[in-house]
Parts: C-alpha cells; sequence; structure tokens
C-alpha cells in the first residue's frame, strides 16, 4: 500500500514538472510570435518627386532592396533619369579615373553615386567606334551584336566587347594576370606547342581538354602587354585575359570569336578609353 501510493505521488510529481517544462517552452516560442503578429508595421515613405539633381547627390548606401512593387519603381524611375554621360568614379592603378555611367556593364545604382571610389569596373563598349551601348549588355541575350535605334542592323565588324573586370596590380583580383604566366608555361604558349601557327598577328593552337571539348588559344606576349585568349570550340565567344603592362592594370574580356582579327582594336580600343576617362582631380 505504501509503495503504490509513492508511486503515485512519483507519478504526479512528474507530470507537473512535465507540464511545466511544456508551459516553459511555450512561453519561449509562442510569446514573441504574439508580440511580432500584433506589432503595428512601420510604414516607409519612399520619395515620388526627386530630381535629376538630387538622384546624384543621394547619400551612399546601400540602397533598397527592391523587394516591393513600390521599391522597385522607385528603383527603376531613378535609373531613368540617369544621364548616360554622368561619370562615375574609379582608382585604377592608384589613378583615379571618372566613367561614364553608360559605359558600365552593370550600371551603378545611384545609392552608390557618393561612396568611395571603387577599385574595379566592369566596362562595355562597341568596336570600332567605342561607343557605348544604349543597354547594359548583359541584359541582350545570346549576342554581342544586340539590335540598336542607332544601330539597327550591326556591320560585320561591329560588335560590343565586354569587360568583366578591370583591376590595378594592387587590387585584389589582379592574382588573375598571373594566370597569363601559368597558362604560357602549361600551354606552351610561345609558338613550341605541336600545331601553333601565327595568323592575324596572333600565334594559336588547339589543346584537347575534358572529354570532345577544345581549347583554342590565341595569344601574343610584349613588353607593353600581354594578351590570351580563349576559346572553347562549341562557343561563338572567347574570353580574353590583358595585361596592361605601362598602365599596370590587368583586364578579363569577352567578345565574340570573329573579333578576334580584331583584337588590337579591343586592346587599343580599352586604352583610348581610358586616356579620355583619366582625371587628376
Amino acid at each position: 500500500m505504501f509503495f503504490t501510493r509513492l508511486y503515485s505521488i512519483s507519478r504526479l510529481i512528474l507530470s507537473v514538472v512535465l507540464w511545466a517544462i511544456l508551459l516553459f517552452l511555450a512561453a519561449i516560442i509562442l510569446v514573441p510570435m504574439l508580440l511580432i503578429s500584433t506589432r503595428t508595421p512601420t510604414a516607409v515613405v519612399l520619395p515620388s518627386n526627386e530630381t535629376r539633381e538630387e538622384i546624384y547627390h543621394l547619400a551612399c548606401s546601400k540602397g533598397l532592396s527592391g523587394g516591393s512593387l513600390a521599391e522597385g519603381e522607385l528603383i527603376r524611375r531613378r535609373r531613368s533619369l540617369v544621364e548616360l554621360n554622368h561619370p562615375i568614379r574609379v582608382v585604377l592603378a592608384s589613378q583615379p579615373y571618372d566613367i561614364p555611367w553608360g559605359y558600365y556593364a552593370s550600371r551603378p545604382n545611384p545609392t552608390s553615386f557618393n561612396c568611395p571610389p571603387r577599385k574595379q569596373a566592369d566596362l562595355q563598349y562597341w568596336i570600332p567606334s567605342l561607343d557605348m551601348p544604349e543597354a547594359e549588355i548583359i541584359y541582350s541575350g545570346t549576342t554581342n551584336r544586340p539590335k540598336e535605334r542607332a544601330r539597327p542592323n550591326p556591320k560585320p565588324d561591329e560588335s560590343i566587347v565586354q569587360v568583366f573586370w578591370i583591376v590595378g596590380y594592387d587590387d585584389d583580383r589582379s592574382h588573375g594576370r598571373r594566370s597569363i604566366e601559368w597558362l604560357k608555361e602549361a600551354r606552351q604558349l610561345d609558338g613550341r606547342s605541336p600545331g601553333s601557327v601565327e595568323e592575324h598577328g596572333l600565334w594559336h593552337t588547339v589543346v584537347p581538354t575534358t572529354g570532345s571539348l577544345e581549347m583554342t588559344y590565341w595569344y601574343k606576349f610584349g613588353p607593353g602587354e600581354d594578351v590570351v585568349i580563349e576559346c572553347y570550340a562549341p562557343f561563338q565567344r572567347c574570353e580574353g585575359n590583358v595585361d596592361l603592362k605601362d598602365l599596370r592594370m590587368y583586364a578579363r574580356l569577352i567578345f565574340d570569336k570573329d573579333a578576334i582579327p580584331q583584337h588590337q582594336v579591343i586592346v587599343d580600343g580599352l586604352r583610348t578609353l581610358l586616356s579620355r576617362w583619366r582625371t587628376s582631380s
């Protein structure tokens, strides 16, 4: 009888303890949820009548998330007011450049206009004219020859060069410059590779890769610049690696395969644009 009563008391105590634990856990989880659900949302007031000059002088910030329709519309309206020639400051190899907004492959948001200067840039330009494209090339689909109002039918020698990024030697991404030296040694890119031929002022050789794919390398090395172009056989675009030694800059580019004969136009065009944008202030 004594042990039966003791067992019943023990079960009662255990039940009380378990219920206390469950109530405690419920309080931890449910109370914050109730507070959140009853909290009045803070209204976000978005500007609706900003002028172009006000947009140019926005304080540096990460900008809006664009998650809501109103935010997305504000971002589009701000970008629509930005002039393509509006300069955006970049510092490359310790030298400042004022690059027109329209020459960016991914055009910066206005909320970044007054942030500290970037140390790299992604660019886009037509060859051979060096004009800026009307739209960002990253949204033009599968071609580097988009039809534009001023260029409804691009000529065979006209195409857009996209510079993924250009950096100074002292920038973190300048390690990509060393990939040229690695390719030069690993692929024997100095005219010694079997089957290497010279064409359009470049050496080129075909190197088998994984499976049935082949990589064609076009290259040249000189005191002012090194150029290594990589083309996968199935694709119509190639990737170029350019070391501008005199400027202490490295650039990675993408362009149409049939623009390889214009490689010097591409490199000289980049130099010309940089000289236009260079500033002393």
